[in-house]
């Protein structure tokens, strides 16, 4: 494989260690529809990607989309989509926590970066006292757990936690259980207040329901 033909965009993607995964993903499909009518450059553009982020779950989904019948349109649908489910998720997050420090005052709390969060703590704005709610972003979602940073699970425990996510972090139970890596760890659903997809404020139970109905045969 020659790494040199592959557009700088693919390589930034699979190399990143600082960005969310939402922006990695949108990084990596920028750069795959770069060459998405060349078949044989898109699927080591894939394989890169695959292998260099082995814990985020939007590269499984768009390995899926790359792969396809036709890579150019699900590519563009699936860029799109990281765009309109980000922003609805920030929306619908935001609504929660307001709703909660409303009746519990206090501070929030995170752990990692993720871009998602941070534009929620934006909206939220300064808040005082010992914190009170956590707000936490994913790398994946499966049918009983959170991949993200480690420390997710102390922040869980301590305080009600909203996990804040878009629909290409849900991956079904084999998917899951494939992902991971240095720095990163599997929290229980069960251990976090809720989790937000999108749009809708899932309970734990459902958004692990929402992960095992993600289609199977996927990269």
């Amino acid at each position: 494989m020659d790494s040199r033909r592959l557009p700088g965009a693919v390589l930034a993607a699979a190399g990143d260690r600082r960005g969310g995964a939402a922006e990695v993903a949108a990084t990596a499909l920028d750069g795959l529809l770069e060459v998405a009518d060349d078949p044989s450059l898109l699927e080591e553009a894939v394989a890169v990607l695959l292998t260099g982020q082995p814990a985020m779950a939007p590269i499984w989904h768009l390995a899926w989309a790359a792969r396809g019948p036709n890579p150019t349109a699900a590519l563009t649908d699936l860029r799109r989509r990281l765009t309109t489910d980000a922003d609805a998720a920030v929306t619908a997050a935001t609504a929660w926590l307001h709703r909660h420090l409303a009746t519990h005052p206090g501070g929030v709390a995170t752990v990692s970066h993720s871009s998602l969060v941070d534009r929620v703590l934006a909206q939220i704005g300064p808040t005082g006292g010992d914190p009170v709610v956590g707000v936490a972003g994913a790398d994946a979602i499966g049918p009983d757990g959170i991949l993200n940073a480690v420390g997710t699970r102390v922040l869980a425990e301590e305080v009600p936690t909203l996990v804040v996510a878009t629909a290409v972090k849900l991956v079904p139970g084999e998917v899951f259980g494939r992902l991971g890596g240095p720095g990163f760890e599997v929290v229980p659903l069960e251990a976090v207040a809720a989790v937000v997809v999108g749009a809708e404020v899932l309970s734990p139970g459902e958004a692990g329901r929402r992960a095992e109905a993600v289609s199977r045969g996927r990269p």
